[in-house]
């Protein structure tokens, strides 16, 4: 599944395994075929990607987001 994070500095594409990322009504894990939804990201809360490699890496974010789910891709609208 493909990420793709935008940020008002620049976007780059990832592909991830999952992502967990924290909000305002609870913690989600996004896999492929997740049910499409728009999340507001909490702030400074961060958000936990494991890579297809299957290394898992962290995003910090410290004024928050929003991520679009789609079931095949992700974006990801951070503030910063």
């Amino acid at each position: 599944m493909n990420v793709q994070i935008i940020r008002p500095t620049g976007k780059k594409k990832i592909a991830v395994s999952w992502i967990e990322v924290e909000t305002s009504v609870g913690n989600f894990v996004i896999q492929r075929g997740h049910a499409p939804m728009i999340l507001a990201l909490s702030e400074k809360k961060p958000i936990k990607i494991l890579l297809m490699s299957g290394k898992q890496q962290n995003i910090e974010i410290s004024s928050g987001g929003i991520l679009e789910i789609q079931r095949e891709s992700l974006k990801l609208l951070l503030n910063e």
